[in-house]
């Protein structure tokens, strides 16, 4: 017997399980399976995965490769219309230079490929932070995903286990012993709980309550600890199935509720995988649930963190960048339109104002020169005075009449300098004498 492939039916319930305390260790069931069916198989045993469309875990849909590719492509591709090359040319055949699309005959340019690489460089980086989410179940979007383990678990000590065998088949659906044991030795030697599976034939029951029952009678029959995990299983031939469980008193510290959640959803993700065996059925189920109960899942917030803060990094270099580029050739620009100007149209209106204020200055210092030398020099010599009268043609005041009665505007600065000093010397009591 096996997973019996006969017809399918009845609504999806994996992942759901009750139980209870009683005595020295905790119980329960869960069920799975139903609402998809994988192929025709008559007869036999095996699992209940009845005719249909061959479904079940794959990387594909929404949650897998297939979006995640689609978003990379839809992303580069969408990125580049518009631009030269590679689009498709508009209803009608392809425009002309000059015709109702280019009226200025002019060449239509792709576009900026500095705002191209802008373009790409942030789909690059968005593509990246998705394939992160993904990396660590952020964005999972399957029905058949597996809960993040939150909780730090410790092994059980050595010794407290008396091991014994693995497993029990009354449904006859092993036929490899040694594969389906693998799986199970690495849960013992991961956690320290020692697991047995007990399969039914199928169609025995339906029932957990029934299953967990059973399971907690057989737990006292087989072993003489409580460090064990008993698992029993019962397809039910309507593609699902049913288990039961019992958990030792010593085990119940690394198999908690979410971790025989855990064990649960693998269970149900490898029940539909078709291209697993029977034994590879529970032996991966028992390694992928050991591997992940006992580490704590990474949480994808610290790599998205991190992610947007290259996403704003990047930004920021990209739009210093684009900025120093724009300043570079506006100077460029610049000094191109200077080096281009001829040198007669420079000029400096301070530098004219002063040389015409230079000039008026000179003109006018000159032409007060030309009134000093046309002006009358001819002052008559004074003669030796007798007995202190003045002398003949003198004034009173010791200046000749002459020049006393010439008008002043007749005498330049110099000139009436000189003969002030010249009479000032000839008034001093040494010189009359």
């Amino acid at each position: 017997m096996g997973r019996s492939f006969g017809g399918g039916g009845g609504g999806f319930r994996g992942g759901g399980f009750g139980g209870g305390f009683s005595g020295g260790g905790r119980g329960g069931g869960f069920s799975g399976g139903g609402g998809r069916s994988f192929g025709g198989f008559g007869g036999g045993g095996g699992r209940s995965l009845g005719g249909g469309y061959p479904g079940g875990y794959s990387g594909g849909g929404f949650g897998g490769g297939g979006f995640l590719n689609g978003v990379i492509l839809g992303s580069l591709l969408g990125g580049r219309r518009g631009g030269s090359g590679g689009g498709m040319p508009p209803m009608g055949g392809p425009q002309q230079p000059g015709g109702p699309n280019n009226p200025n005959n002019r060449p239509q340019d792709g576009g900026s490929g500095c705002g191209m690489s802008v373009a790409s460089a942030l789909v690059l980086v968005v593509v990246v932070v998705i394939v992160i989410a993904v990396a660590f179940g952020g964005f999972s979007c399957s029905s058949s995903s597996v809960e993040a383990s939150t909780v730090q678990r410790e092994a059980l000590p050595a010794g407290s286990v008396q091991e014994t065998g693995y497993y029990t088949d009354d449904g006859g659906w092993i036929s490899s012993p040694s594969t389906l044991e693998a799986g199970m030795r690495q849960f013992y030697q991961e956690t320290g709980v020692q697991p047995y599976l007990c399969i039914l034939p199928n169609g025995a029951t339906t029932s957990t309550q029934e299953l967990s029952q059973y399971a907690q009678q057989l737990y006292g029959q087989l072993f003489q600890d409580e460090g064990h995990f008993l698992l029993v299983f019962c397809d039910n031939n309507m593609g699902s199935y049913a288990c039961g469980y019992w958990i030792g008193a010593q085990a119940e510290s690394v198999l908690d509720d979410e971790a025989i959640t855990i064990l649960s959803q693998y269970l149900d993700r490898y029940y539909y995988d078709t291209s697993l065996s029977e034994e590879e059925l529970f032996s991966e189920t028992f390694a992928s649930t050991a591997d992940r109960i006992m580490e704590v899942t990474p949480s994808p917030v610290v790599p998205v963190a991190v992610c947007i803060a290259v996403v704003v990094v990047v930004g920021g270099v990209i739009i210093i960048v684009r900025h120093r580029t724009k300043a570079k050739a506006e100077e460029q620009r610049r000094q191109q339109e200077i080096l281009n100007t001829p040198l007669e149209t420079f000029g400096d209106g301070k530098i004219d104002d002063l040389a015409e204020k230079y000039a008026a200055g000179a003109a006018k210092q000159q032409g007060a020169q030309q009134q000093a030398a046309s002006a009358p020099s001819a002052v008559p010599q004074a003669s030796a005075p007798s007995t202190g009268a003045a002398p003949q043609g003198a004034s009173s005041s010791g200046m000749p009449q002459q020049a006393a009665g010439a008008p002043a505007a007749t005498f330049g600065d110099q000139a009436l300098e000189e003969l002030e000093k010249k009479y000032t010397v000839g008034q001093k009591p040494g010189n009359n004498a």
